[in-house]
């Protein structure tokens, strides 16, 4: 079984990912943009393949009426998005991760703010990447 480690930085918050989780995309929402830079990297998980090994400064934030962001509250790592409708699915930060996970392209490409050019990810996704 493949598994995949990852922290926050003070390592107040362990979890890994086992099997599988999808590409990273680049994220150009403005929530993303608000809460961590001008764009984010994030995989997504199954939560079924996901799991905790220690959580103890995890502090979730309603960042809007359909979302929830995780975070370290002892060293600020943003490290999670989530639906606060849909449990299934967990978005994490790919540089919260000890493995490199591929960058498959972009979402919300059109709120991209800067003249940052982007010439090996051509794929753009409206919203959401596809597949696990």
């Amino acid at each position: 079984m493949k598994k995949i480690k990852g922290s926050c930085l003070c390592k107040n918050i362990v979890f890994e990912i086992f099997n599988e989780c999808r590409y990273s995309v680049l994220c150009h929402c403005t929530m993303c943009q608000k809460s961590n830079a001008e764009f984010s990297n994030y995989t997504k998980v199954k939560k079924e393949n996901f799991k905790f090994s220690k959580k103890k400064n995890l502090k979730w934030f309603n960042s809007s009426k359909n979302f929830k962001r995780g975070f370290c509250s002892n060293c600020g790592s943003s490290l999670f998005f989530q639906s606060r409708l849909s449990n299934g699915e967990i978005a994490i930060s790919s540089g919260s991760l000890d493995s490199k996970v591929p960058v498959k392209g972009h979402i919300f490409y059109k709120d991209k703010k800067s003249n940052l050019t982007f010439s090996k990810l051509h794929k753009k996704y409206s919203q959401s990447a596809q597949g696990f």
